[in-house]
């Protein structure tokens, strides 16, 4: 009955959320226009007051923050013959522009990973994924620099520094991006990890992209811990408002194992915006690990998300 039930229930939900003329859908988002914009300025009150107190000398015009923005998003997921779980992922970015206009003080779980996040193995009962950032970007030499510190949130308090470096080559003749990039993270609890990655995207025409993306992962407190992620996949916009994209990934570690392949999925992402600040994600997946002799199993996520911006009351 689950197999049936979960896929009927979020083609109902999508159903209900995707018509333009639905009223209670209407009538939701009329009804809630002002909070979402008293959240908004609340966010832009943030955003004011913080970088006022970190330099009062001169007074900036309101608009310079009006693109903090916060979003929340709710999940629903489901493994084969496991029961519905549910999860939520949480950002708030806000601007700064006295601060060079490259800081932002940001709020969020970053823990998520789409690469990563497998759903048979994710464990929804955490609260440990949250942190709170000073994230500084610039640009030298053609290579993207990011910087995050702060403070990891959960049962323990665990200070981290992040730092985030890519550059990306253009090819004319090809029309393929080749993006090489390096994430370093320390922290007091998690200690060290390092992750390098490499990318390649082609734009095949206006609605149509195909990608690939290899990671290498390694973290110091295991001596068997590193991994390999491959995945391959076509990016398809419909339209302004539906988008799809089909991926193929192969996933391989050291655990227990030389590196060896451990998972392979085929996955499906649908995302239909309803409005520009509200969006559902509809996410089936087959796939096939080690642990079941890579026999075909399945798994379902539904998203829910919204955004907090200067375009969700309008």
């Amino acid at each position: 009955m689950k197999k049936i039930l979960l896929p009927l229930i979020m083609l109902s939900t999508i159903d209900l959320f995707a018509g333009e003329n639905n009223s209670f859908l209407e009538t939701f988002i009329s009804n809630t226009n002002d909070h979402r914009k008293d959240i908004h300025n609340y966010i832009i009150a943030m955003s004011t007051n913080l970088d006022n107190y970190v330099d009062d000398s001169r007074k900036l015009d309101i608009e310079k923050y009006s693109s903090a923005y916060g979003l929340i998003q709710f999940s629903a997921f489901q493994n084969q013959h496991g029961s519905v779980n549910f999860d939520q992922k949480i950002k708030l970015k806000l601007k700064l522009p006295k601060l060079k206009d490259k800081f932002r003080l940001v709020f969020e779980s970053d823990k998520i990973d789409e690469n990563k996040d497998f759903i048979e193995n994710h464990d929804s009962n955490t609260n440990d994924d949250f942190n709170l950032a000073l994230s500084y970007e610039t640009l030298k030499d053609d290579i993207k620099l990011k910087v995050k510190s702060g403070v990891k949130l959960g049962s323990k308090l665990d200070p981290f520094v992040k730092v985030t470096a890519l550059k990306t080559w253009e090819d004319i003749y090809s029309n393929i991006d080749y993006t090489i990039g390096q994430k370093i993270e320390e922290s007091v609890i998690d200690k060290l990890e390092s992750t390098s990655y490499m990318r390649f995207d082609k734009q095949l025409n206006d609605n149509n992209s195909i990608h690939n993306y290899t990671e290498y992962y390694w973290h110091s407190e295991e001596s068997r811990d590193s991994q390999i992620i491959n995945s391959s996949y076509l990016s398809q916009e419909i339209n302004s408002k539906n988008y799809l994209t089909y991926s193929f990934s192969t996933y391989i570690d050291n655990i227990d194992t030389n590196l060896r392949v451990k998972r392979n999925s085929l996955k499906i992402s649908y995302r239909h915006f309803i409005k520009n600040w509200l969006y559902v994600d509809a996410i089936p997946e087959n796939y096939y690990n080690d642990e079941n002799n890579f026999k075909p199993r399945y798994a379902m996520r539904f998203n829910l998300g919204m955004y907090f911006n200067k375009d969700s009351y309008k």
